[in-house]
């Protein structure tokens, strides 16, 4: 594929142009994501159709992913880079590899080593020294990839680049389309909220590879899980409550940061799908917390966001139950005297992320329903199993 910048349809004349005969914009696939409700969308099939029926020839087609302009591809772009975020459980999820990346040390490779997806770290290029630092215009031109799942603006932070920097890399390469996909905002009015769910994104996703046909099999997937889930969750007045904490989870530091539990919150996401309540509803820090507020919430489940995916379970016993039980001021709190301390993924949180990490938080908090939670992801018996493992390796193989 030519990596050149591609027509940027900014005008709204444009950008009709480039819809005619191609696939229309987000259904909000996931916008229901809700312990009372599935995420089926009638528009995403409809989607669908219009993409099988132009499917001999798709391009140019258009791509809108706030807060990025409209952008019109005139081929199907076939490598990508990626940030510190749910995009490259994305593009695993279509069968796709990543080209280039800030970092894989915290990437859910565990999931994709455990599905035999063949993930090869050393094909993929370092744009940056690690998430937060290092980066390079040199390093994106050298990784020239066809687009960027890549927030403009998460690089901004750490980089002095202005708009003819961006614009520069994107002309010899390809265009930043990434989005905002971690945090929850905290309060009805915050700079920067989440625009979309996982869901909502990654039907962007899938639209840009023009991959909607395995997007339309995940929903299904994700579907058939969520059904079996809301199946077996007690009434909304008996579901527990959960202090989720975020950036690692040290005991004995005394200092823990508080995730909110909202449709928006992707790195929280396992949690408000199992229909838990926030035990810091209303009352989120600005900063961490200690062990006072801690206790005066008294969470019935301590969550550890993201430690399904960055530890072991014998890390995670180590470096967090244990250290809880052996505090004076964390054994107090009931969750750990009630073997309360759970896991679930988050930042990586894409569609084969959030997979596991909804059924190990089912199985950690309602192991009646859902079966008991063994400790490590790899050794859930099959027969206990929520969701198919051959199901998903056949939508990211396209074996639909």
């Amino acid at each position: 594929m030519a990596r050149r910048r591609q027509l940027l349809a900014s005008s709204a004349s444009l950008l009709a142009a480039g819809l005619a005969g191609c696939v229309g914009n987000s259904t909000e696939a996931d916008s229901t994501d809700q312990p009372t409700s599935t995420e089926g969308d009638a528009g995403t099939a409809s989607e669908t159709e219009n993409t099988e029926a132009s499917a001999s020839d798709p391009t140019p087609y258009t791509v809108e992913m706030a807060p990025n302009d409209p952008y019109t591809f005139e081929e199907i772009p076939e490598t990508y880079g990626v940030g510190t975020s749910p995009f490259i459980d994305m593009g695993m999820a279509l069968g796709i590899h990543p080209t280039a990346t800030t970092g894989l040390e915290r990437a859910p490779l565990k999931f994709y080593d455990l599905l035999d997806l063949g993930f090869d770290e050393s094909q993929v290029a370092k744009i940056a020294s690690d998430a937060e630092s290092g980066y390079d215009k040199e390093n994106f031109y050298a990784a020239d990839a066809d687009v960027w799942l890549i927030s403009r603006n998460n690089i901004g932070r750490y980089v002095n680049w202005d708009d003819s920097d961006f614009e520069d890399v994107e002309s010899q390469t390809g265009p930043f389309l990434g989005t905002t996909l971690r945090f929850a905002p905290q309060s009805a009015v915050q700079d920067e909220p989440n625009p979309y769910t996982m869901y909502e994104a990654f039907e962007k996703v899938a639209k840009i590879f023009q991959r909607q046909q395995q997007f339309a099999a995940w929903q299904s997937l994700h579907d058939d899980l969520m059904s079996t889930i809301e199946d077996g969750l007690p009434p909304e007045d008996e579901r527990p409550t959960v202090a989720a904490i975020w950036r690692g989870v040290a005991p004995d530091s005394g200092r823990f940061r508080i995730a909110p539990l909202h449709r928006l919150g992707n790195n929280t996401k396992s949690y408000y799908r199992l229909g838990m309540q926030d035990a810091f509803e209303g009352q989120y820090p600005d900063g961490p917390v200690g062990y006072e507020e801690l206790l005066r919430a008294d969470p019935d489940y301590i969550g550890a966001v993201g430690a399904l995916t960055s530890s072991t379970h014998k890390e995670f016993v180590t470096n967090v139950v244990e250290p809880f039980e052996n505090n004076e001021n964390g054994q107090q709190l009931s969750a750990v005297q009630n073997g309360n301390v759970i896991r679930s993924g988050g930042q990586y949180m894409g569609p084969i992320v959030d997979m596991f990490s909804t059924e190990a938080v089912a199985k950690q908090v309602y192991p009646d329903e859902f079966g008991e939670w063994p400790g490590a992801v790899g050794d859930v018996p099959e027969s206990e199993q929520l969701f198919d493992r051959q199901r998903l390796v056949d939508i990211v193989n396209g074996d639909l």
